[in-house]
């Protein structure tokens, strides 16, 4: 069994009953950060199996109109909001997997620093956030509800996690246009 299918397979599985979470609380217009004030700029929708509703994702960046350079190293946060029980296996395997398809031999050099940041995953339920940080000061945070698990420190490395979502070969081609697209003002 291939392991991006099985990511997916245990992100659908592992729950299907949830409770609706308020999109305004969990996404809220503006973020302030460490390194800066971010704007929400974008909200997708998460899909397991590009059926089954898992939760939402919201980008944030300083200017939006700056969206289609996620590469760069200003600051940016990506909150996944879940409305679905996930197990943190589920989130080792597909980072690691969209990982090496999209890094190529680059993530055998960095290898061991994904598989210890990714250690930090936690199994999630419904209402449950996680929070990605990126400046160029702090490297790559990770925080579940708030509560810091785990960083890269090296700006490369935290920077190329991106490729995740925002990779040649994405999670969610369906989620990467989405967030990559602009469709809110801050107020």
């Amino acid at each position: 069994m291939d392991k991006k299918w099985f990511a997916r397979l245990l992100i659908g599985v592992a729950g299907l009953s949830s409770v609706a979470v308020t999109a305004g609380e969990m996404f809220p217009p503006t973020i302030q950060t460490l390194a800066a004030k971010l704007v929400h700029c974008s909200r997708a929708e998460l899909k397991a199996f590009r059926l089954i509703h898992v939760g939402n994702a919201a980008l944030y960046l300083e200017d939006c109109q700056a969206i289609n350079n996620i590469f760069t190293q200003s600051p940016k946060q990506l909150r996944f909001a879940y409305e679905k029980a996930i197990p943190a296996k589920a989130f080792r395997e597909a980072s690691e997997e969209y990982l090496k398809i999209n890094l190529g031999q680059q993530y055998a050099l960095w290898e061991q620093t994904f598989k210890d940041f990714n250690s930090n995953y936690r199994d999630v339920k419904d209402g449950d956030y996680y929070d990605l940080v990126f400046d160029s000061k702090a490297g790559l945070q990770l925080f579940l509800n708030q509560k810091l698990l785990g960083s890269v420190t090296n700006v490369d490395q935290g920077l190329a996690y991106f490729n995740v979502w925002f990779g040649k070969e994405p999670f969610s081609e369906d989620l990467k246009k989405s967030l990559l697209t602009t469709k809110l003002t801050a107020k």
